[in-house]
């Protein structure tokens, strides 16, 4: 690294750093003044840019390991989606509280990211089954994409798994395309109880803290996902020692 190289760096790390300072201090205020399950709840989605800074840090100065650092913040971000779900409901009082005041209520769908195009899709009354089958799309997401992430590393310490291998025999293309439609599914249910329920919960300043959570996903998955592939393709320079997916990845 020359010295604008070592300044760069040393100043993201600092960032890092103060950004995790920051939420362990926030992990004791919440954890001293709210009611469990809520503060869990709460700390697992604040953790989501301290977590993802953190690993990026690692990935950073440590370019061989981007894998096990990209992956690790992809599966924390995984059960932060699910958690996003679950403290709005407990925003709600529950979700026995959840169920008394929506139950029999029509809830339209024809939200994004899967059916934001299809208004003719109708409108589903609230009920049981239905609050069920939202949880488990949001955590099937935070269960797979561990287990992909597990399976993926097994497959990359034998050589049979290689981000820059975009073949169609190749795993990597497989396993990143199933991971890709686990996260629309997973994004659909938070989105349905968010456009049916952000009337409800507007004294909590949700509308801000949902965009944040819509940045955060956009920052950490959409961005990277762009870089990577310009990085494959050769547009982001070979600078040695790191190669031209090194930087991109970092």
């Amino acid at each position: 690294l020359d010295v604008f190289g070592f300044c760069l760096y040393s100043m993201l790390t600092f960032m890092s750093c103060v950004s995790l300072l920051l939420y362990l201090e926030q992990c004791v205020y919440i954890y001293k003044n709210l009611p469990y399950p809520k503060k869990t709840t709460i700390m697992w989605i604040n953790g989501a840019a301290p977590v993802i800074a953190t690993m990026s840090c690692f990935g950073m100065w440590i370019p061989r390991a981007v894998m096990l650092t990209d992956m690790t913040s992809n599966c924390y971000f995984a059960v932060v989606v699910y958690k996003v779900l679950v403290l709005m409901i407990e925003e709600l009082g529950g979700s026995s509280v959840f169920l008394e005041r929506f139950s029999g209520k029509t809830f339209r769908i024809n939200t994004g990211p899967c059916c934001c195009c299809c208004p003719c899709l109708p409108h589903v009354p609230m009920s049981r089954r239905l609050l069920f089958w939202l949880k488990l799309g949001a955590l099937q997401y935070a269960i797979l994409k561990t287990v992909l992430s597990v399976l993926a590393i097994i497959l990359w310490t034998n050589g049979n798994f290689d981000l820059s291998d975009l073949e169609i025999t190749g795993t990597a293309i497989w396993i990143n395309l199933f991971i890709g439609i686990l996260t629309i599914i997973s994004l659909w249910p938070v989105a349905i109880i968010f456009m049916n329920t952000n009337s409800f919960l507007r004294s909590l300043n949700i509308v801000p803290k949902y965009a944040m959570y819509q940045l955060i996903l956009v920052m950490s998955q959409l961005q990277t996902s762009i870089i990577n592939i310009l990085a494959l393709d050769g547009t982001i320079a070979c600078a040695p020692p790191f190669s031209s997916q090194a930087r991109g990845s970092s």
